[in-house]
């Protein structure tokens, strides 16, 4: 039986009681699990394009060599054999080579349309949020040291402190 993580209410949010950090916990672990495994996938489509490319070059060389391929011939004209074995290794590096090309046009769509994809979710989203939880923290504890000041100072205090303790506050 899989459980799921529960649903952050706003409620909850508010109360900020020992159960909800504890959510929200499981929350921000799921995040970060989930773009480990984001990342690690990345990395392998990478490298399995990275290795299709170097079959793709492997192939196109194989391809040029077949195209190439000729007998040396004794006479004036070749053998009948001599030209279907020439004919068919021609039509199989044209083979070769269709199939490459193909094959680089699915290695583009695969970086376009999945690699950059993923890259842009993990770098906006699952980034965004926790560049937000950084920016909420230093906000906070920015927040709770002018709490603090105000709560220490003695009555005869400037004004100004009350001010920026107000100012921060809105």
């Amino acid at each position: 039986m899989v459980v799921g993580l529960q649903a952050l209410e706003f409620a909850d949010c508010l109360l900020d009681s020992p159960e909800f950090r504890e959510n929200l916990s499981r929350h921000e672990k799921e995040l970060d699990k989930t773009s480990q495994q984001i990342k690690r996938i990345i990395k392998e489509i990478k490298d399995l394009l990275t290795a299709a490319r170097n079959l793709s070059r492997a192939q196109r060389a194989l391809s040029k060599s077949l195209g190439e391929f000729n007998f040396e011939f004794i006479g004036s004209n070749q053998t009948e054999d001599e030209q279907t074995i020439v004919a068919s290794l021609e039509q199989f590096s044209q083979l070769i080579n269709t199939i490459e090309e193909e094959r680089g046009r699915m290695l583009e769509q695969t970086q376009d349309n999945i690699v950059s994809a993923l890259e842009y979710f993990r770098k906006e989203h699952i980034g965004g949020v926790k560049e937000r939880k950084k920016l909420f923290g230093k906000k906070t504890a920015k927040f709770c040291q002018a709490q603090e000041r105000f709560l220490s100072m003695s009555t005869k205090k400037s004004d100004l402190i009350i001010q920026e303790v107000i100012a921060f506050t809105n």
